[in-house]
């Protein structure tokens, strides 16, 4: 996980490319912006994603994806 310039962003992989498979590795990814959040504007975490617009990446690899998420509060 990184923060860069504001924005906040969390990669998590999934062993399977089926879209079905691939909840555990999201909620990771969300928990890690979350976190991110809480660490570094003092906020509620979690909290400060309700309402929010989240980008979303999807990228296959060799045996799954790669699932990331980014979040910037200043863009809105």
């Amino acid at each position: 996980m990184a923060i860069h310039e504001g924005r906040y962003k969390a990669s998590e992989s999934a062993s399977s490319k089926h879209p079905g498979d691939w909840g555990r590795a999201m909620a990771r990814a969300m928990a890690g912006l979350a976190s991110q959040a809480a660490k570094v504007d003092g906020g509620a975490g979690h909290e400060d994603l309700y309402g929010e617009d989240l980008h979303l990446v999807i990228v296959e690899t060799d045996d799954g994806v790669q699932i990331t998420l980014s979040w910037d509060p200043e863009e809105e």
